[in-house]
């Protein structure tokens, strides 16, 4: 009940009440659980779960066929669950190979312009030589050489004003200042350490020189730079926001170009994992019939006690297993119950025969 409810979007009141309306007014009707508008079909559902209805006219589980496989298959127990949830493994198995059969089945025309596809995707990633990282690497050169003038201008300025060529830069302050220091180093050894601030700033304008004529480059450089990270970005955009997705895409192509190289034999293979899942689907179905067919009798039985001990003197009934249309993840079974009430009456379908009495 409470699975259903949250189905629906709702909850139970904080006590754990369920309360289902439904107000008539001119022709309309308007149903609410909990307060909540719901449609008429969602009232009947839940209702299911709460209360069973016995009328003159009909009991709403009992005669519903569907639920005969269920009361069957819940009396039967733990080796009936054990091979049912063995059947509805298979099933499921089976289902989805012959789906993948069907995606897979291509004429000679469709194998040929798969194959066709494939190869041009392979061979355009292949082409590209494409290496893990390259991207980030070709992004941070680009934007390097991009702004290339506007870093150039910035060293210039700072290693002006950190050098000495200027009469007020950084590099002839500091030695000012540091020979003033110097005169009185020798009353606190400590104030040494100061001193080496001048070797600071000139390792800091050797490395800003040193930048500098690094960031020299030519006009092909940043060409080849520029159409490299476009062909990058032209493969992201057709087969994965990375290069690793691009390589993975690559790999999963060239897989499936063995596969369409191999393609009869590859078809031949899942037909007969198919066939074989088939069989053992089959026998399973049977193993699970023969414990439904054993479990009936032993339940048909208790329950023709039970209706004698109701006064049905005469009363013959029946748990009919019989194979259905079509294997389902519940088996190939069709389960039906049947009584007879009445003296030389044949037995019939129980929804047929019983009545509000």
């Amino acid at each position: 009940l409470a699975e259903k409810l949250k189905s629906m979007d709702l909850e139970p009141s904080e006590d754990g009440t369920v309360i289902l309306s439904r107000k008539l007014s001119s022709g309309k009707s308007i149903c609410r659980i909990n307060g909540e508008t719901v449609t008429a079909k969602q009232v009947k559902e839940l209702s299911e779960l709460l209360i069973d209805i016995h009328g003159q006219h009909e009991h709403q589980s009992l005669l519903n066929k569907k639920k005969h496989m269920e009361i069957l298959d819940a009396y039967a127990g733990a080796e009936f669950a054990e091979c049912a949830g063995r059947v509805a493994a298979l099933y499921h198995e089976c289902t989805a190979l012959e789906k993948k059969i069907t995606e897979e089945t291509l004429d000679d025309t469709s194998r040929s312009r798969e194959q066709s596809l494939a190869e041009f995707e392979q061979k355009e990633i292949a082409d590209a030589s494409l290496q893990p990282g390259e991207d980030e690497e070709l992004e941070q050169a680009y934007r390097k050489m991009s702004n290339s003038r506007k870093i150039a201008e910035s060293l210039a300025e700072s290693y002006q004003l950190s050098g000495n060529d200027a009469e007020d830069g950084a590099g002839n302050s500091l030695s000012r200042a540091l020979r003033a220091l110097r005169s009185v180093t020798m009353y606190d050894p400590a104030l040494e350490q100061l001193a080496e601030l001048e070797s600071l700033l000139s390792d800091y304008n050797h490395d800003v020189s040193e930048y500098m004529s690094d960031l020299e480059f030519d006009e092909e450089d940043f060409r080849s730079t520029e159409d490299r990270l476009n062909t990058i970005n032209h493969l992201k955009g057709k087969y994965g926001n990375t290069i690793e997705e691009i390589l993975r895409y690559k790999e999963e192509k060239e897989a499936y170009l063995e596969k369409l190289a191999d393609y009869d034999a590859y078809m031949q293979k899942l037909n007969a994992e198919w066939e074989e899942k088939q069989a053992l689907l089959k026998k399973a179905c049977e193993e699970l019939s023969e414990i439904r067919r054993k479990n009936a009798a032993v339940l048909t039985q208790k329950l023709k006690d039970a209706l004698i001990g109701l006064n049905f003197l005469t009363v013959e009934f029946d748990i009919a297993v019989r194979p259905g249309q079509a294997i389902t993840t519940k088996g190939y079974d069709d389960v039906e119950f049947l009584i007879s009430t009445n003296p030389g009456e044949s037995l019939k379908p129980l929804n047929q025969v019983a009545s509000g009495g």
